[in-house]
Order: structure tokens, then C-alpha cells, then sequence
């Protein structure tokens, strides 16, 4: 019988981040040990489990399939052990908790960080770092607590769900009227000039809507940056398909066709689920799906941006 009772927990997270990220090293950074001390600890569990744990390769090592029940109850206990060190925390009155919210450029940009205060005076013991990426984070890595996306990640241990829309539309600006002119027609698009992003550097098929609205289109300026996109066009480099919330910040854009060239994209949030039972991350999760419902008008372009009074307390979930 393994000798279960001599197991400490030390010995146990270096197994959970060592699934976590599929390398020695990896781990190793992370929980901030030298690595050769993420392998012992893993050769003594494998000793007191009486079985090997990981698989290894050259590319990486993978967790065995009758891991994967022992990993479940490390998580378990990771879950309450990170529950308990969060109540703790709440009787330090300077102590603040920094949030991490990951989301690509222009969603953080152009919308969310004009609406941070109400997520901080929702919890008033949280900082939130806003982090613009764009590609897939890996909550489960724990390099974010929240990301939003335009897709559903579909991946398991994540809680997800769907908490708004914003539309997009194909924008332009005085400076290229007055050069190019503008398209009467659907018909009369591949005429004219555009700017989007650097095709082989998008990895989201999401975020593809000039490909989508306006195919094969001439393209004379590329950045993987939606503000630079934006700001391209203001500049009348070329016609440019936006998101809402970028294409509507300035007042120099106006839109193109609206009528007929206009798509929506979902909004999803996801925590991972042994995050989501910590209250400054639940709650945070909370109020920024509050800020989309409210928001709802704005994001499909329905109404212009409004500036919310700021409650006089904070509103508690």
C-alpha cells in the first residue's frame, strides 16, 4: 500500500504545476525552485504512489491517464487551501489583490478600460491589470484569472459563458472620402482601398471580419494593432472594419453601408473553475458582466457611449 501519509503538500503542487506546464523548467519558474528540486520531489511520489506519474519526451512530459485522479484532488485541494489564504487575507486591511484580465487590444482599449472604476468599486480591494493579448491565454496556467474572447474556448476546467455582443461595421473617415471617395454600393467595395490586419500573423479566426465582410479586399496598410488600424484610417490610408467600441471612440470615423455591411461577434468570459470559487474573482467576473448587459446598446451600435454616474458605494453581489 502506498504510504499516502507521507506526502506533503509541497511534494503535491510540484506535480500539479508540473502537468500544468508540460515541462520541468516550466515548473520549476513558476513555483520559483531550482529544478532538480521539482525532480525529486516528483521521484518521491512516484516512490510513495508506487507508479510512475508522467510520460516523457521531446516534446514535453504529459501526465499518464491514472494521473489524471490524483491531479483532480490536488486541484481540489489547491481550490480550498486558495479559498482559505483569501479569507485570511480579507482581515488585512492594506492588503490588495491584483486581478488579471486578458482580452485582445481593442476590448481592452477601447471599452473596458473606459469602464474599469466600476469594476474596482464593485470590490475596493482589487487591482485590476488589464492585459491586452492576442491570442489564447491559458487560464489554467494561471497566466490570467479572466479572459474575454470572441469565441467560446470550449476547453475543459474552464467555466465560460456568453455575456454580451458588439457588432461591426466597415468605417471611414472625411480624409479618405475626400481622396477615394465612398462605395455606393456592395458591389463597388473592391474598388476601394482597406486596412486590417497582417493576414498570417491573425491566429483567431474571430477577429477575421474584413476577410469576412469584405473579401478579397485591396489592403494598403496592415498592422496587428486595432488602434493602429483605426488610426490608419482617420488618417484616409484606407476603409477599415471595426468593432463598435473602436470604430466609435473618436467621433472620426463614420460608418460605411451600414445597412449592409454590419456583423456581430459574441462576448465570452472564462475563469477557470477552481479560480471561480474565490470571491474577488467571481465578484470581479460578476461586475464585468454587468458593465456588457448595460452596455448592450452601445456595443451593437444602437446608441452612443454614455458616461455612468459613479455609485457612492460599492455594489455588493
Amino acid at each position: 500500500m502506498p504510504q499516502l501519509a507521507r506526502l506533503a503538500w509541497d511534494d503535491l503542487r510540484v506535480v500539479l504545476e508540473v502537468a500544468r506546464q508540460g515541462s520541468i523548467y516550466a515548473a520549476a519558474k513558476i513555483l520559483k525552485v531550482d529544478h532538480s528540486t521539482v525532480t525529486r520531489r516528483i521521484a518521491h511520489v512516484e516512490l510513495i504512489m508506487e507508479r510512475r506519474l508522467f510520460d516523457r519526451s521531446n516534446r514535453g512530459i504529459t501526465p499518464r491517464p491514472e494521473t489524471e485522479h490524483l491531479l483532480e484532488h490536488i486541484r481540489s485541494m489547491e481550490m480550498h487551501a486558495a479559498a482559505m489564504h483569501e479569507e485570511l487575507e480579507r482581515n488585512v486591511a492594506t492588503r490588495v489583490r491584483a486581478i488579471r484580465v486578458a482580452t485582445m487590444e481593442g476590448l481592452a482599449s477601447g471599452y473596458l478600460a473606459r469602464r474599469i472604476q466600476e469594476i474596482t468599486l464593485d470590490e475596493p480591494g482589487i487591482r485590476i491589470e488589464l492585459f491586452s493579448n492576442p491570442h489564447i491565454v491559458d487560464l489554467l496556467k494561471k497566466e490570467t484569472d479572466i479572459f474575454l474572447s470572441f469565441f467560446d474556448p470550449m476547453i475543459p476546467g474552464l467555466i465560460s459563458e456568453q455575456i454580451g455582443e458588439t457588432a461591426i461595421y466597415l468605417y471611414g473617415s472625411a480624409r479618405y472620402q475626400a481622396l477615394h471617395g465612398l462605395p455606393g454600393s456592395r458591389e463597388e467595395l473592391g474598388a476601394h482601398r482597406y486596412v486590417g490586419y497582417i493576414p498570417e500573423m491573425v491566429s483567431i479566426e474571430s477577429v477575421r471580419w474584413l476577410d469576412q465582410l469584405v473579401p478579397n479586399a485591396l489592403l494598403a496598410f496592415c498592422s496587428n494593432s486595432v488602434i493602429a488600424q483605426r488610426n490608419a484610417a482617420i488618417a484616409g490610408a484606407g476603409l477599415a472594419v471595426l468593432p463598435t467600441f473602436v470604430g466609435d471612440e473618436t467621433g472620426a470615423l463614420f460608418r460605411v453601408l451600414p445597412d449592409q455591411i454590419r456583423s456581430l461577434r459574441p462576448v465570452w468570459m472564462s475563469v477557470a473553475r477552481d479560480q471561480h470559487v474565490l470571491k474577488t474573482i467571481s465578484r470581479s467576473a460578476k461586475a464585468i458582466s454587468r458593465i456588457f448587459v448595460a452596455d448592450r446598446a452601445f456595443l451593437l451600435g444602437d446608441s452612443p457611449w454614455i458616461e455612468r454616474p459613479a455609485p457612492t458605494s460599492p455594489v455588493k453581489a
